[in-house]
């Protein structure tokens, strides 16, 4: 897609959501998720003794979640209770993604609002802000409710939360991640998408899920960000 896109993007949409584990950091770069899942799957073994044979082949945490949440809500809660934990740990050995504390910094000098969406818990949002610095460029962060899993992205409830928090509507935002469920999310409630596409193949899908733009460089956003005023 091309610059025009993107500029359009951000002007028709200048609230900024940024989802975490992709365009912030990579969440799991020293905890594997597949590992994390492994130990979900050891724990809620432990709690029901069989598990469907789907929850078998399950790598992501947070699919395994809603796949616990099927089962029983009682099994849900001790694989969120795990899985906070389990996040809380991953920060501490998160990476950045380049660029993105520039991309901050153009969005405080541009003078966009500028919340994180994610469905990482919360508290690993705030642990990881603290650790590198950045927590003063965010005004709000919005996290995955652990009372429901089913509210996590692609679910448009958390875009709808962080734009009531920053007292907007859906369609002032512009949701930038890096997977499929962020530009479902944005469509379900009318907000834009630009898709950050970090690793081959991806910028196909998130064409396929009808991103209005996409990047590969949040260097690349931070100047449009700027140009866009």
């Amino acid at each position: 897609m091309t610059a025009e896109a993107l500029a359009a993007t951000l002007r028709r949409s200048p609230v900024i959501l940024l989802d975490f584990d992709g365009p912030v950091c990579s969440v799991f770069a020293g905890y594997p998720a597949s590992q994390i899942t492994d130990e979900l799957r050891g724990l809620a073994l432990d709690q029901v003794g069989e598990l469907p044979p789907a929850m078998s082949a399950i790598t992501s945490p947070h699919e395994f979640l809603s796949a616990a949440a099927e089962v029983s809500p009682e099994l849900a809660r001790h694989v969120e209770e795990a899985l906070q934990a389990a996040e809380i740990k991953a920060v501490e050995s998160a990476t950045p993604t380049p660029g993105v504390e520039t991309f901050l910094t153009a969005c405080r000098d541009a003078g966009r609002q500028l919340a994180i969406v994610s469905n990482n818990t919360g508290a690993s949002v705030r642990a990881y802000l603290d650790r590198v610095g950045l927590a003063g460029l965010v005004q709000h962060i919005e996290a995955r409710d652990a009372s429901d899993p089913a509210l996590m992205k692609p679910s448009p409830h958390l875009i709808e939360r962080a734009a009531q928090a920053l007292a907007v509507e859906p369609d002032a935002c512009t949701l930038i991640g890096d997977q499929a469920t962020d530009v479902q999310a944005a469509r379900a409630i009318g907000a834009a998408s630009i898709g950050y596409a970090n690793k081959p193949g991806k910028a196909s899908d998130l064409a396929a899920a009808g991103a209005d733009a996409i990047i590969s460089d949040m260097t690349e956003l931070a100047a449009a960000v700027l140009d866009v005023r």
